[in-house]
């Protein structure tokens, strides 16, 4: 029996990752952990539909995940390191996948705490569970890489480290403090740095969810034929969740102590080529304004990754970008707007507050180069 403790397990990547395991081992079992109370439907996150916020529902290919015998979750802050050394020596994993983080709009209060100060607690729990844990692997942003004259796309993983916001520099802290503490105490550990996850039930603060629930909202609607958008001429290395659990399972039998690996398609892609697949998905396209708005924040105007030290392990994408656009669309079309006409009660938080004050108003989701954890 193969045993895997997942942090973060109720995120959007950890879901996926969570199925992925389930779906194609047949002896495993999968502990998730994660501060959030056990959630069997939905995500921890919610979306939005309508001008106002709904819990996010689970995908139909998730659902049968979070009721799987194999699975089990506990409900634990990584910050307790008691607890979670209990857990590790309960569960004795032969793999430690480290997804949880805070995202990237978080207080850089919060970037600290729950990047940085969680994964040094995760590394420590780890030495003091022993020989109960195999191997680990701590996941990154690909958002830790700058483009310049001198050093232009794609990033190979020896490409230097210039973050470029908070949450980045949180998660480039978190890589080399980790590394510091692997070396310490003799832990089998890698990073894997994830490029633009796309898919089913990502947060909204993210390009790929935002345009889809617009172009869906007006496919159904409820929504003016106009879809307000930022920057769509920036590049960026869009990869299919469901490929990132591919990679991570990849790793966690392949990959090698202390080397870091880029998670991505290898891809450079413009954001205006995302919105493109998402309006065909739709079947819009040709058929809405698109409607500009000026950006803050938008990142590097080209980022993409080198995956070819992945590729030796055997990887390679299976989910292209027109597949990710039109399951992203298809989930807002079926499932969020069914949660939001069930009478399932509005998540009732600022986003929220602010959603219902101007719900047409610009779009800001960003395609910055960070993972989606």
């Amino acid at each position: 029996m193969s045993r895997f403790f997942v942090t973060g397990a109720q995120g959007f990547v950890g879901r996926y990752l969570t199925a992925h395991l389930l779906a194609s081992r047949p002896d495993i079992e999968v502990l998730g952990l994660g501060r959030s109370p056990e959630l069997r439907d939905t995500f921890s996150h919610s979306v939005r539909w309508a001008g106002r916020r709904v819990p996010a529902p689970l995908p139909t290919e998730l659902a049968s995940a979070a009721c799987d015998h194999a699975y089990r979750y506990a409900s634990i802050d990584l910050a307790a390191r008691a607890s979670v050394t209990r857990a590790l020596r309960a569960c004795r994993p032969c793999v430690v996948i480290h997804l949880a983080a805070a995202l990237r709009d978080a207080p850089p209060a919060e970037l600290t705490r729950a990047n940085v100060e969680a994964t040094r607690t995760l590394m420590e729990a780890i030495a003091d569970a022993g020989d109960a844990v195999g191997r680990v692997i701590i996941c990154s942003t690909g958002g830790i890489y700058a483009a310049s004259q001198a050093s232009p796309p794609p990033f190979d993983e020896t490409a230097a480290c210039h973050p470029q916001n908070p949450y980045s520099a949180s998660k480039l802290a978190a890589e080399r403090l980790s590394r510091a503490l692997a070396l310490r105490h003799g832990i089998d550990t890698m990073w894997a740095r994830l490029f633009n996850v796309v898919g089913a039930g990502e947060d909204d603060r993210h390009a790929g969810p935002e345009f889809a629930r617009q172009a869906a909202e007006i496919r159904l609607g409820v929504r003016p034929a106009v879809l307000d958008v930022g920057e769509l001429e920036t590049t960026r290395d869009f990869v299919d969740v469901r490929d990132v659990a591919i990679a991570l399972a990849t790793l966690a039998d392949h990959g090698s102590a202390g080397e870091t690996y880029n998670v991505a398609t290898g891809v450079e892609t413009p954001t205006r080529s995302l919105l493109q697949r998402v309006l065909e998905g739709a079947g819009l396209d040709g058929r809405v304004e698109i409607r500009q708005h000026p950006t803050r924040g938008a990142g590097p105007s080209r980022h993409s990754a080198d995956i070819r030290r992945l590729r030796v392990l055997g990887f390679r994408p299976r989910f292209d970008l027109a597949r990710s656009a039109s399951d992203m669309v298809a989930y807002y079309v079926t499932q969020v707007a069914a949660a939001a006409d069930s009478g399932r009660a509005p998540v009732d938080t600022a986003a929220g507050r602010r959603d219902r004050a101007g719900a047409e108003g610009p779009v800001r989701a960003s395609a910055a180069p960070e993972s989606a954890e």
